[in-house]
């Protein structure tokens, strides 16, 4: 089995796989109750429904199967702890394949906006089980063929979240 090790996300590293932005970074709107950050324009340009995941966390995990969508990007949002996004940038018609796959650290405040056709796992928190956001189609009905898992070939990939200790 392939073991790769996860990395920061920056926006130089996750480029071959769509768009990252740090909300955090994006001068903010401030009041006495509130500081709120969005992004300066629209961040996909389909309708969209937005969901929520709960994840584990864990030290390593393995990668098994990915989803990828033809028709939309996936803005996914990093919710209230590192998480582990865990991507390949494979041919969106086969399959995943175990050589592509890379994986990146979010921190709360990180977007990731996923490519049309790039394959992506559901994510694993790195400290704790934590949430995380997503945008997805709502086209119906091709959105069922936009949810399918396909295994990773020739398998599953170990992805080392925390150095070894």
């Amino acid at each position: 089995m392939k073991t790769i090790k996860a990395v920061p996300i920056t926006k130089e590293g996750f480029a071959p796989f769509g768009r990252y932005v740090n909300l955090l970074e994006i001068p903010a709107r401030v009041s006495e109750d509130f500081t709120a950050h969005s992004t300066p324009g629209e961040l996909v340009d389909e309708p969209m429904n937005l969901g929520i995941t709960a994840c584990k966390a864990a030290a390593q995990f393995d990668s098994i199967s990915m989803e990828r969508h033809m028709l939309t990007e996936e803005p996914q949002f990093c919710g209230d702890g590192a998480m582990v996004l865990t991507v390949a940038d494979s041919d969106p018609d086969t399959c995943p394949k175990e050589e592509d796959v890379r994986a990146f650290i979010m921190r709360p405040g990180d977007v990731a906006v996923v490519a049309k056709g790039i394959w992506h796992d559901a994510n694993h928190g790195v400290d704790k089980d934590t949430y995380y956001y997503f945008l997805a189609t709502n086209k119906e009905p091709d959105n069922l063929r936009e949810i399918e898992w396909v295994e990773i070939q020739p398998g599953p990939v170990r992805v080392n979240v925390k150095e070894e200790e």
